[in-house]
């Protein structure tokens, strides 16, 4: 087991570098921000190293996410706005890439399959797919639910698990002074107020 831990943060980085492609799953998202993947979150190799992301709201159906990918000799600075993209009845994240570093463009694109293991825990499966980095959007939909159906679609030695490690806030209580965490808020209760 501590091998294949290993085996998977070894790979994270190619993750990244190995699979942007020129257009998005979905140009616009598909549906509203999950405030349970907003946070702090941090991924440990077994060779101490710790990869961080902090995952805040960029609007109701956008994420900000800023990644430093623990690496040897250096790490990896990224910073992505991500949305939600349906494709059938799965929901991927589709990640923009803000800044150009030595290996990625700017405005090039990055796909994961997110799952919630409990509540501190997110596992991210990385798309296989073959399709050009210059495919279209229809094309990579196309190949998605290709290998959804035949599932093709994830590799076991392309997914990490991330621990979160610091929520993120959103409003301090009048009475008390505590924040109250993003991912606890309810349209509901933010309109009786």
């Amino acid at each position: 087991m501590r091998f294949f831990a290993r085996l998977l943060f070894l790979a994270l980085p190619l993750l990244l570098v190995g699979c942007f492609f020129e257009k998005p799953l979905t140009s616009t998202p598909s549906e509203a921000i999950n405030t349970w993947f907003l946070g702090e979150w941090q991924s440990k190799g077994a060779d101490g190293g710790i990869s961080r992301a902090v995952v805040t709201p960029a609007g109701p159906d956008r994420y900000s996410i800023q990644v430093t990918l623990a690496g040897n000799p250096s790490s990896e600075e990224y910073e992505f706005q991500a949305w939600a993209s349906r494709v059938g009845d799965s929901t991927f994240l589709t990640l923009r890439n803000q800044r150009a570093t030595a290996k990625t463009a700017e405005g090039s694109f990055v796909f994961f399959h997110p799952q919630m293991l409990d509540q501190n825990t997110i596992r991210l499966r990385s798309l296989k797919l073959s399709a050009a980095a210059s495919a279209t959007t229809m094309e990579l939909r196309k190949e998605v639910r290709d290998r959804l159906k035949d599932g093709s679609l994830y590799s076991d030695d392309q997914m990490t698990d991330w621990t979160r490690v610091g929520e993120v806030y959103w409003q301090r209580d009048g009475k008390t002074g505590v924040f109250t965490p993003l991912r606890y808020q309810r349209p509901d209760a933010e309109k009786s107020r």
